[in-house]
C-alpha cells in the first residue's frame, strides 16, 4: 500500500524546490507552559514574604535541546499590580526594568539529580554560589539581562545581550529571577513594598495542563517553582497540591537545522467557539454604538444563529424580578479580592440551559464579577487583558462584556461601585445584570451589561445606555463551550471571530458546528539519520482510509469544488512522489515513511497533504465524501 520514498534518494535534489511554504526559523521562536494566573505565592512572613528577596524566585526544569539554539529571552508571570492579597501589598513593578536573571545549569542532567537544593548555601548578600557542578551560563559580566516587569497575565522577559548558545543535548536548569531591590542583610533591611516578587502558576487540581512541553527545538520537563532559589522542595505538577510554572522561553535557531512547516488549512473548520474583542468601550461596535445595542443568540442544537439587536435598553428591569438576588452582597466562592476578580456560589436554575456540546443542558451558573457567566463551576478569572487561553480553557461559558470590573463590595462594605443582579420568572428566563460597575480602580468608569438566559437556549445580550464606557480596558463578548476549546481567531489584538457588526446583521452570523479538519506534521524533525514518520490527526469519525502523498512542489490552496470538494483545498502538486493509503484508528493514520533520512536529503523540500476516504461525512460537507488535511513542508538538513 506505499510507494516508497527510498526511490527518492537519488532524485530528491533535483526534484525539490524551495517554496513560499518552507519558511525556515530564522526569526524568534517561542515555547511557553499554559497559563491562567489562578494561583500565587505569598504569605505575610518577613523578610522574605513567601517569595525570595536574596537570591530571587526561582523556576526549575529539564530542558532538552535538539540542534543549535540561542536563548535570547526567559520569562515568567508575577502578581505585581499593586493590590492587597491575602494581606500582603503587591507593589506595581510594571513597565519599568526591575531586575536581572540568572541562568544556571547542569549538562547531561536533570533537576531531580543535580539539585543539591535543601543543603545548597547560595545567596546574593554575601555572593555565594550554588554548590558544584551548578554553573553560571548567563555571566553579568559577559551576557547582561535586563528584567522588565509586564502585567500579570504576560510574561516578564528578561532579554539576554548576547544570547546564551546551547548545543543539543539534556540539561538540569534553574532561572533565578532577581529583583534590582535586593536587599537581606542585617545592614540592609528588606523592603517589602519594592522587593518581593509573586509568581503567578496554575493549580493543576483546578485546570490540568501538560507537564511537557515540546516544539521539536526545545522539550521543557520536570518544572516547578522555588523560593528562595536552590534552597527548598519545588511547588511541581508532583507536589501534593500539582502545581505548574508559567514560563517563556524565547530562542533563536542556528545554521542547518532541519524543521517542518505547516501551511494551508484543512476542510472543515468549524470551531465552537465565537468572539469579538476591543481595546476599550470606546471602539465597541455591539453597544449602542451606530444603533447596535446586543446581539440574539438562536441555540440551533451544535451550533447558534447570531444576530444583531437594534432595540435600545435592558430586556429585564435589574432587581425587578420575583426571584431577584444581588449577588455582590454575598461572600464569593472565589475571588483575588473581595468582589474584585470574584465568582459567586454557584446557583441552580430553574431550568436546565442547552448550550452547544451539552444538548441536555445544566441548571448549574455562576456568575462573575467581570461580566461573563458560566454553566459549571469554574476556575476564578481576572479581567480579560487578552486572556483568549482563558476564556476557551475554562468552562462553557457566555461573555457579555468580560472585561475588568469591580462591583461594589457589599460582602465585606467596602470598595468598587455597581452592582450584579440575578433575576428570574422561575420558569422561561434568568438574566444576570451588572448595572453601573465601576472598571477596576476607576470610580466614574461604569458599565452596564445584561446577558438574558431563556428555558429554550436561546440568549440575548444587551448594553446599558452610553453602551460599554471602559477606558483602556479590553473587552471581549462571545461564547466559549470550554474544555480547551480551538481558538476561532489568531494574530494580534483585538480580535474579530467573527466582527459581530458585520456578520451577525441581516441574516446573522452562523457560529460552527465544532467540525475540526484532519492535521498533518511530523512526529519528529526530520534531521539526517532520523526517522520520518508523516501523523495525520483530527480525522473525521466517518474516515476508514487516509492517503497521504508526498510531491516535490507546493502548491497554494486551490479549491477542489470541481472535483465535489467544496471548502477544501490542493497544497501538494500532483503526480505524488511517494504515497501511503493506510486505515483509520481512533482519528489517526501514521506513515514510517523512512527508517533513517539518508544524507543526500540534507537541505531538500518535499510537500505532504493527507486525503480521508469516510463512508458517510456528517453535516454534509461534500457529496465525494472526502476530506482533506493541510500540508506539510519537509526540510530535511543535518540537525
Amino acid at each position: 500500500m506505499h510507494k516508497t520514498l527510498l526511490s527518492l534518494a537519488t532524485v530528491a535534489t533535483a526534484a525539490a524546490q524551495l517554496s513560499a511554504q518552507c519558511v525556515a526559523p530564522t526569526g524568534q521562536q517561542s515555547l511557553e507552559t499554559t497559563y491562567y494566573g489562578t494561583t500565587f505565592y505569598a504569605c505575610a512572613t518577613a523578610p522574605n514574604y513567601c517569595v525570595s528577596l536574596d537570591p530571587g524566585v526561582a523556576v526549575r526544569c529539564d530542558l532538552a535541546v535538539s540542534g543549535n539554539v540561542n536563548l535570547t529571552q526567559v520569562g515568567t508571570n508575577f502578581l505585581n499590580d499593586g493590590g492587597t492579597y491575602a494581606g500582603i501589598i503587591v507593589p506595581n513593578l510594571v513597565g519599568a526594568p526591575n531586575g536581572t536573571c540568572e541562568v544556571w545549569i547542569v549538562p547531561n542532567d536533570t533537576v531531580l539529580n543535580a539539585t543539591l537544593f535543601t543543603t545548597n548555601p547560595y545567596t546574593h548578600n554575601p555572593a555565594v554560589p550554588p554548590i558544584a557542578p551548578w554553573q553560571l551560563l548567563s555571566n553579568q559580566a559577559t551576557h547582561v539581562s535586563n528584567l522588565v516587569y509586564a502585567a500579570p497575565d504576560t510574561p516578564s522577559l528578561a532579554t539576554f545581550n548576547p544570547p546564551l548558545a546551547l548545543t543539543p543535548g539534556n540539561y538540569a536548569v534553574v532561572f533565578v529571577f532577581v529583583p534590582t531591590g535586593v536587599a537581606n542583610t542585617p545592614s540592609v533591611p528588606a523592603n517589602p513594598a519594592t522587593d518581593r516578587i509573586h509568581p503567578l502558576f496554575t493549580n493543576m487540581t483546578i485546570q490540568p495542563t501538560p507537564t511537557t512541553f515540546a516544539d521539536g527545538f526545545l522539550t521543557l520537563s520536570n518544572l516547578g517553582v522555588q523560593s528562595p532559589a536552590f534552597a527548598n522542595g519545588a511547588l511541581s505538577p508532583s507536589s501534593a497540591t500539582p502545581y505548574m510554572p508559567n514560563l517563556t522561553v524565547n530562542y533563536t535557531v542556528g545554521a542547518g537545522a532541519a524543521y517542518q512547516t505547516v501551511y494551508g488549512a484543512g476542510c472543515y473548520d468549524r470551531k465552537q467557539a465565537f468572539y469579538e474583542s476591543w481595546t476599550d468601550g470606546a471602539t465597541m461596535d455591539i453597544d449602542d454604538v451606530g444603533g447596535i445595542n446586543g446581539l440574539d443568540m438562536f441555540n440551533i442544537g451544535t451550533n447558534y444563529i447570531v444576530t444583531t439587536n437594534a432595540t435600545s435598553g435592558l430586556v429585564v428591569a435589574p432587581g425587578t424580578s420575583t426571584g431577584a438576588v444581588q449577588i455582590n452582597t454575598q461572600t464569593p466562592a472565589l475571588t483575588t479580592g473581595a468582589w474584585d476578580d470574584a465568582l459567586a456560589t454557584p446557583i441552580t436554575m430553574p431550568f436546565f440551559f442547552p448550550y452547544p456540546t451539552n444538548p441536555t443542558g445544566s441548571n448549574t451558573l455562576q456568575i462573575s464579577s467581570n461580566g461573563i457567566v458560566y454553566f459549571a463551576t469554574a476556575t476564578n478569572t481576572f479581567g480579560f487583558y487578552d486572556g483568549y487561553g482563558g476564556f476557551l480553557a475554562n468552562q462553557a461559558g457566555i461573555a457579555g462584556g468580560w472585561t475588568d470590573l469591580e462591583p461594589a463590595d457589599l460582602a465585606t462594605f467596602g470598595g468598587g461601585a455597581g452592582n450584579i443582579w440575578y433575576d428570574t420568572d422561575g420558569a422561561s428566563y434568568v438574566a444576570v445584570t451588572w448595572h453601573n460597575c465601576q472598571i477596576w480602580g476607576q470610580p466614574t468608569n461604569l458599565n452596564t451589561v445584561q446577558i438574558v438566559l431563556q428555558a429554550g437556549g436561546g440568549v440575548q445580550i444587551r448594553y446599558g445606555t452610553g453602551g460599554m464606557n471602559a477606558t483602556a480596558t479590553p473587552i471581549l463578548t462571545g461564547f466559549t463551550p470550554g474544555a480547551g476549546a480551538a481558538d476561532p481567531g489568531s494574530g494580534a489584538t483585538p480580535r474579530s471571530a467573527p466582527n459581530f457588526a458585520v456578520a451577525a446583521s441581516g441574516g446573522g452570523y452562523v457560529s460552527g458546528d465544532g467540525a475540526v479538519p484532519a492535521v498533518i506534521s511530523l512526529t519528529t524533525r526530520p534531521k539526517v539519520g532520523a526517522a520520518l514518520q508523516i501523523d495525520t490527526n483530527n480525522i473525521d469519525a466517518s474516515g476508514l482510509i487516509n492517503i497521504t502523498l508526498i510531491s516535490a512542489a507546493s502548491l497554494p490552496g486551490i479549491d477542489l469544488a470541481i472535483v465535489g470538494m467544496p471548502g477544501c483545498g490542493a497544497y501538494i502538486n500532483l503526480p505524488e512522489l511517494a504515497s501511503s493509503f493506510g486505515l483509520v484508528a481512533g482519528g489517526s493514520a501514521s506513515w514510517p515513511a523512512l527508517a533513517s533520512i539518508p544524507a543526500s536529503f540534507a537541505g531538500v523540500d518535499l510537500y505532504a497533504q493527507s486525503v480521508q476516504l469516510c463512508t458517510g461525512v456528517p453535516n454534509s460537507f461534500n457529496p465525494a465524501n472526502i476530506l482533506a488535511s493541510n500540508a506539510v513542508c519537509i526540510h530535511f538538513d543535518n540537525f
